[in-house]
């Protein structure tokens, strides 16, 4: 009988224990879990961020050889081949714009670097440079997807701001990373992951903005 209850007592000893272990197990599951999830938000933002101020760069430097013309483009995008096919003669071009709407402050200070790159270029292609920036700084307050910005345009929502200021804010906004990153499409990501394969990722967090010498395109 002893033994019985001794036994009873063991195996309930060890169910508790069992269940407490199953209960921190998931715990901590759901901790590493939500730690991916917001690193992988934060790298994404931060290979955005790189990946835009280097077509910047890119850009800077093509337009200092606008006098080359198309050829010198053309030339520029054989040689790049090796780095993917984010560098077409299409995509040096769209560099060559964006560099040419911005300036450098202007990329740096404002919210640009924190936006997709295929949303940018359909914000560069604005009627004004203020109506540019505008796009800008509401496609990052608000958490625009690209799809909302091509909305938004079509809607003239920034000369309906100018009458109404209060215009965008029928948009739902998030400061959530994980809500940000829905904003990216899924060629954004790939066009991010390409980028983020060409360089070592700390160095990218540590040096966002990577100098291109001018003599390389020479």
């Amino acid at each position: 009988m002893r033994n019985r209850i001794y036994l009873r007592e063991l195996y309930m000893t060890k169910t508790k224990k069992m269940t407490i272990l199953e209960k921190d197990y998931l715990n901590d599951l759901n901790k590493i879990k939500e730690t991916i999830r917001t690193n992988q938000a934060k790298a994404m933002v931060v290979v955005n961020s790189a990946m835009i101020m280097t077509y910047y760069e890119i850009g800077t430097i093509i337009n200092k050889r606008k006098v080359w013309g198309n050829k010198y483009i053309e030339r520029l995008s054989n040689d790049l081949k090796e780095y993917g096919k984010g560098y077409s003669c299409e995509q040096l071009k769209k560099m060559s714009q964006f560099a040419k709407e911005f300036h450098r402050d202007e990329i740096r200070l404002q919210p640009a670097t924190q936006i997709p790159w295929s949303t940018l270029v359909i914000i560069s292609k604005s009627n004004s440079h203020e109506e540019m920036l505008w796009y800008i700084d509401q496609t990052h307050n608000n958490g625009w997807s690209r799809s909302m910005v091509l909305n938004q345009i079509a809607m003239k929502s920034y000369l309906r701001s100018l009458i109404e200021p209060t215009t965008t804010e029928a948009i739902t906004s998030s400061n959530d990373l994980r809500e940000y990153g829905k904003g990216y499409s899924r060629a954004n990501l790939f066009e991010m992951m390409k980028f983020a394969n060409e360089f070592n990722l700390e160095d990218i967090i540590q040096q966002p903005v990577r100098q291109i010498p001018c003599g390389y395109f020479n």
